[in-house]
């Protein structure tokens, strides 16, 4: 096995990070227009950012690991 390859309960551990990552990112595009504290709209938005690139890089692992 390459270090590329996962097996198949560790797919399915980054598919259940991804999927909740997935929904952290939705809740917080809810919130974040109704926040009007500059200083908590402005961790909503860091999260934001954070959290879509985790998201990138979780899809590109499960791709990864499938080739």
């Amino acid at each position: 096995m390459t270090s590329k390859e996962l097996a198949m309960h560790e797919k399915l551990e980054v598919h259940e990070i991804l999927t909740f990552k997935t929904a952290c990112v939705a809740k917080t595009k809810m919130f974040v227009d109704l926040v009007k504290d500059d200083k908590l709209k402005k961790i909503l938005e860091e999260d934001l950012e954070l959290s879509t690139q985790a998201i990138k890089d979780l899809r590109k692992i499960l791709k990864d690991s499938s080739n």
